[in-house]
């Protein structure tokens, strides 16, 4: 009998140590658009084990924002990996989902131009690539130049697929881009010149975690323990320089001096809690808002984002919210 306690009491030790590994874990799939670095920390959740060790056996699916949307409102996904204009939009025009967990609120967008043109105001009537129409990039390069004074309706903005930016640039197919690291880094070491810094001039959300109001209802210990273990992985790779390098060499095969550069915008953007704020949230709005769409609707921060788990795990990890 003393034995059989013993036994029980080393397995009982060995499961607060270890946490959800050691049990069944919520298999979850979980949309995202593409590798980019706002994806990196879904990526180091998975492969850096920080799912695992929550109970978490996350399957990352490549979809579009429009294809993941549709996902995630048939139940074919539980999460998807992003908050910005496109999930927002969604959001207005009727699905019942809210962002809860956010990258960063600083985004490290700039716009990238041929070297022949210097300034803002040489852009005008210039084609200028974003991502995609109404996405991020599109939404943060209108509400920056309306902040410079510019007027954006002087401004020819075309949508680039994916990982065509650099090959864009150098054919010249477009005058500037608004691209993040390490194309940026990639593209100015190649004579491009730096014309805006986009997130110096847009608090706005970059990349995050957006779910339904029935899993916040019906799963809410699975949406902290998935909110945790990407800020754990956020949280690891802006904690340590050479993990960190590694870590993005090896996934978006970038060269290490890139490397170093991407990771100290990281260190700076990255660092929060990860909880979705009022001000972020209310740009993305507005800059929906700005395009044309939803534009006589007065929107409350709870209709778009449900911040309490974020706050929950900002809590646990020692952060002061």
């Amino acid at each position: 009998m003393v034995r059989t306690r013993f036994i029980l009491l080393c397995g009982l030790i060995c499961a607060l140590c270890y946490g959800g590994s050691l049990f069944a874990q919520d298999k979850v799939r979980i949309g995202y658009i593409g590798l980019s670095l706002s994806s990196l920390p879904l990526v180091a959740a998975r492969e850096l084990g920080f799912f695992s060790r929550n109970g978490v056996q996350a399957e990352v699916v490549l979809l579009t924002s429009q294809l993941s949307a549709v996902a995630l409102n048939s139940g074919e996904l539980q999460y998807v990996a992003g908050v910005g204009p496109g999930s927002v939009s969604a959001t207005l025009a009727g699905s019942p989902s809210r962002a809860v967990w956010i990258v960063a609120n600083r985004m490290i967008y700039d716009v990238i131009a041929q070297p022949e043109l210097k300034t803002l105001q040489d852009l005008r009537g210039k084609r200028i690539g974003v991502s995609g129409l109404g996405a991020t990039t599109h939404t943060a390069f209108t509400m920056a130049l309306e902040k410079t004074g510019a007027n954006p309706k002087d401004f020819v903005v075309v949508a680039l697929g994916p990982q065509q930016h650099q090959r864009a640039m150098e054919s010249k197919s477009v005058d500037a881009m608004i691209v993040d690291p390490p194309v940026s880094f990639v593209l100015l070491k190649k004579g491009f010149n730096k014309i805006l810094d986009i997130g110096a001039a847009v608090e706005m959300p970059v990349g995050g975690l957006t779910t339904l109001t029935k899993t916040l209802d019906g799963k809410p210990d699975q949406v902290r323990r998935v909110i945790k273990a990407l800020q754990q992985a956020k949280e690891s790779l802006i904690g340590s320089r050479e993990r960190s390098v590694g870590f993005i060499v090896k996934t978006m095969n970038m060269e290490p001096e890139i490397a170093v550069k991407t990771f100290d915008l990281m260190a700076f953007a990255w660092a929060g809690s990860g909880v979705p704020t009022r001000p972020g949230m209310e740009n993305i709005v507005k800059g929906i808002q700005s395009q044309g769409r939803f534009a006589d609707r007065k929107v409350a921060f709870e209709e778009i984002a449900e911040p309490r788990f974020a706050l929950q795990v900002a809590r646990e990890l020692g952060h002061k919210e």
